[in-house]
C-alpha cells in the first residue's frame, strides 16, 4: 500500500474510536487464541463481526481440515462461556492450504471476510492469528476487498533481527503469506519471535486476575494455563505461557501500549526468508506487556458474562 494510506490508517489506530473486526483463529492450536477472543468479545470500542475457524496441524491435528475443524469447535466453546446464548457469527475457514498463489480455498470464513467488507464504506479490521489461508483465498476470490479490508496478521519473526520468516503461522502456508504480502491490501504486521513474544503471562497470575471471580471464561482460561504447566510436570520449565494472539487485539485498542509505524513493505520467498516488497506496510513490534495485560484483565472482568 502507498504511504498515505499507512498513515491514513496508522492514525485510525491511535484513536480509540469503534472499529469492526473480524478474527480469524487456530483455536485448537494453543491456548493463546482463547485470550484473545475473550479479549475482542470483552473490548469496548470494538464491534467483533464474527470469528473464523483456521486450518491447523501439529500434535494435535493430523491434517488442516482436522485442525479446521477442531479450532471451530473451541471458539464456540469461548464465545459461549464469554457471553451465553451470543449471536456472533462463527464460521468454518479452508480445509486444506493454498496449493499455488493463484488458486483460493472457499470457505465459509472466506465469504465472510469478504461480505465484511463490502458491508461498509469505513474500513474493516481482519486479524488472522493463525495461518493467513483465509485471508489469501478472500483475496483471490474478490480483490477488490483491498479497499476497505485492513489485514492484521501475527507470524512471521522480527524483521529487524531475522532473516527467516518461518515462524508457525506462516510456515503453514507460505503461499498464503505471499498472496497477502504482495497484494494492495494495506497489511499490519505483528512479529512473533522479537515482537509479540514478550506478551507472558504465568499460572499464577491468570490465576489471580480471572479465576473464582463467577466468570465462566476467566475459570477457563487459567484451567488452560494450569493444563498446558501440568503437561510439561518433572521438566522444570517455568509456569509461563507466551499468549501472542493477544497482540490482534491490543493493535486495535488505540492506547499507547503499542508502537506501530510505517516500513517498506516485506514478502517472502519459496522458503519462508524475507524480501523486499513494493509499497508500504505497518509494523508494530515494541509491547508493553504489563499494560496490554492490565487492559485485557480489567476488560474480561467488566464485560464478561458473570454466574452472580
Amino acid at each position: 500500500m502507498n504511504r498515505n494510506i499507512c498513515e491514513k490508517i496508522l492514525s485510525r489506530l491511535t484513536s480509540p474510536e469503534p472499529r469492526k473486526l473480524f478474527l480469524d483463529t487456530d483455536a485448537a492450536n494453543e491456548i493463546d487464541d482463547q485470550f484473545a477472543i475473550a479479549y475482542a468479545m470483552c473490548a469496548d470500542n470494538i464491534e467483533l463481526l464474527g470469528l473464523g475457524a483456521a486450518p491447523f496441524v501439529n500434535n494435535n491435528a493430523d491434517n488442516p481440515a482436522q485442525g479446521m475443524e477442531k479450532s471451530y469447535v473451541e471458539m464456540r466453546r469461548v464465545r459461549d462461556l464469554t457471553c451465553p446464548g451470543s449471536k456472533l457469527p462463527l464460521y468454518r475457514g479452508a480445509d486444506a492450504y493454498l496449493k499455488d498463489k493463484n488458486t483460493p480455498v472457499d470457505s465459509p470464513a472466506a465469504r465472510a471476510i469478504i461480505d465484511a467488507a463490502h458491508s461498509t464504506d469505513d474500513y474493516v479490521f481482519a486479524a488472522f492469528i493463525g495461518c493467513f489461508t483465509d485471508a489469501a483465498s478472500a483475496l483471490l476470490i474478490d480483490p477488490s476487498i483491498s479497499k476497505n479490508l485492513v489485514i492484521v496478521l501475527i507470524g512471521a519473526n522480527d524483521a529487524d533481527r531475522y532473516q527467516s520468516a518461518n515462524d508457525f503461522n506462516l510456515r503453514q502456508d507460505r503461499a498464503a503469506a505471499q498472496v497477502v504480502f504482495e497484494s494492495d491490501c494495506p497489511v499490519i504486521l505483528l512479529p512473533a519471535a522479537g515482537g509479540t513474544s514478550v506478551l507472558t503471562t504465568t499460572v499464577g497470575e491468570t490465576a489471580y486476575y480471572l479465576e473464582d471471580k463467577n466468570i465462566p471464561v476467566g475459570d477457563y482460561l487459567s484451567y488452560l494455563m494450569r493444563r498446558d504447566h501440568d503437561c510439561q510436570r518433572g521438566s522444570f520449565r517455568p509456569a509461563t505461557h507466551i499468549i501472542w494472539d493477544i497482540s490482534s487485539v491490543a493493535i486495535l485498542r488505540g492506547k499507547d501500549f503499542v508502537s506501530p509505524e510505517i516500513r517498506d513493505a516485506l514478502s517472502v520467498d519459496d522458503e519462508g526468508m524475507f524480501i523486499p516488497a513494493e509499497g508500504k506496510f505497518i509494523y508494530n513490534k515494541s509491547f508493553d506487556r504489563d499494560s496490554i495485560f492490565e487492559d485485557m484483565y480489567k476488560a474480561i472482568v467488566k464485560k464478561a458474562y458473570r454466574t452472580e
